[in-house]
């Protein structure tokens, strides 16, 4: 599983891909819900905000080279406290998320193309093209993840530009009208879905990436490059829908892409969605591979590809039934993914950090304690040489005296 290596260029796309996925599609949604018209400015600010959670999971792998985020937690936390910490991650990342983002995919489709077709139809065909990029390895998910980003950023880029005609400038404006406490509030929304769920990529990084001094600017690259993509659609689709209809529709840039007519060139849409959904499965391989790592590790497999196809199945069974309807999707990422993903996102890796430097210290003091007795050893050692020399030459001098 270690053997496969992945090049910074993958990491690149890999990091890209993975915050692409979700982002800008479905979160804009929540993001107006939260700041309104000033959805633009929390897409313009949360990337920057998310830069000292990415130094801190830098940091974390700094501390503990070579290591997955599945042996560091175990290292700190200790064998059991470690193994369930460990597992409730694991079941996180590979059952939630992974059925979460199927959920999405497949509900997306069924909603918006093939309204009759049951659910598990399309979630099938998806769990199914995980498994086989899952078999191939991370190596090949990483080449996929490049040719895809060059796909998606094309279409992305593309639709905005055929849609600036439609642009209404007025839609911006006032700025913070209600204050800066919404955009606060959406900034930590997004992050949710930004900065913090990228902790998933300490199962494998840096250990599968074959150069990791130049592999943090690549990471940090991927991360801007997805953000910017994600301020882009945010800010047109409150360019041409306005505040209210982007907080209310679930695909804003699905339904802004729609607004393009220009000369034969209707139905744009189609494109976004393709782009979309190839962000979609590098996220959800990603997510996958990861909870596989951490479950291998956990139950000390040899390796995760047999697992592949019974944790597949449970994942199909699971995305069926992970949210019961929209309403109750939309009130769990609004509320409990925020708490969960920065639980997990947030305070396991400072408590990681922070266990790890108090154990330096007891272990640094502890090995002062050692130093200094050794020390007094050595010089009581010392003392008794020294007592016994002068007992020597005092009693040579005896001897003599009484010799002579």
């Amino acid at each position: 599983m270690n053997k496969e290596k992945i090049n910074n260029s993958q990491v690149f796309a890999l990091v890209a891909d993975y915050t692409i996925g979700t982002t800008v599609l479905s979160i804009i949604s929540g993001v107006a819900g939260y700041a309104g018209r000033d959805a633009w400015i929390v897409a313009l600010v949360t990337p920057f905000m998310g830069l000292p959670i990415l130094w801190m999971y830098f940091y974390l792998n700094k501390l503990f080279p070579g290591k997955t985020l599945v042996e560091i937690i175990q290292d700190v936390f200790g064998k059991w406290v470690g193994w369930i910490l460990s597992a409730y991650f694991v079941f996180f990342v590979c059952f939630l998320s992974v059925s979460e983002v199927v959920f999405y995919m497949g509900n997306f489709v069924k909603s918006e193309y093939m309204t009759e077709t049951p659910l598990y139809a399309f979630n099938t065909f998806l769990v199914i093209a995980i498994a086989v990029g899952l078999l191939y390895g991370i190596e090949t998910i990483g080449r996929s993840s490049e040719i895809f980003l060059y796909i998606i950023s094309f279409l992305i880029l593309l639709t905005i530009l055929l849609d600036l005609p439609n642009i209404k400038t007025d839609n911006l404006f006032p700025v913070l009208e209600n204050g800066i406490g919404p955009v606060l509030k959406g900034c930590l929304y997004l992050n949710s879905f930004l900065a913090l769920p990228l902790i998933v990529f300490a199962f494998f990084y840096p250990l599968n990436v074959t150069d990791v001094q130049k592999s943090r600017k690549s990471f940090l690259g991927g991360y801007f490059w997805a953000s910017f993509l994600s301020f882009l659609c945010t800010i047109m689709s409150i360019f041409i829908l306005g505040a209210t209809i982007t907080a209310k529709t679930n695909y804003p840039t699905y339904l802004f892409s729609k607004e393009i007519n220009i000369s034969s060139i209707t139905r744009f849409e189609g494109f976004i969605t393709f782009s979309w959904m190839f962000a979609e499965f590098i996220k959800v391989s990603i997510y996958s591979y990861a909870g596989l790592v951490g479950f291998t590790q956990l139950f000390g497999l040899k390796g995760y590809k047999k697992m592949v196809i019974p944790i597949g199945i449970s994942i199909l069974v699971f995305s069926g039934v992970v949210y019961p309807d929209i309403a109750y999707q939309q009130k769990w990422d609004s509320t409990t993914w925020v708490v969960s993903v920065g639980t997990i996102g947030f305070v396991l890796p400072a408590a990681l950090i922070i266990g790890k430097k108090i154990k330096d210290v007891i272990h640094h003091v502890k090995a002062m304690e050692t130093k200094e007795k050794a020390f007094y050893d050595d010089l009581k050692s010392l003392l008794y040489l020294c007592l016994a020399a002068i007992i020597i030459i005092l009693s040579i001098f005896l001897i003599r005296f009484l010799l002579v």
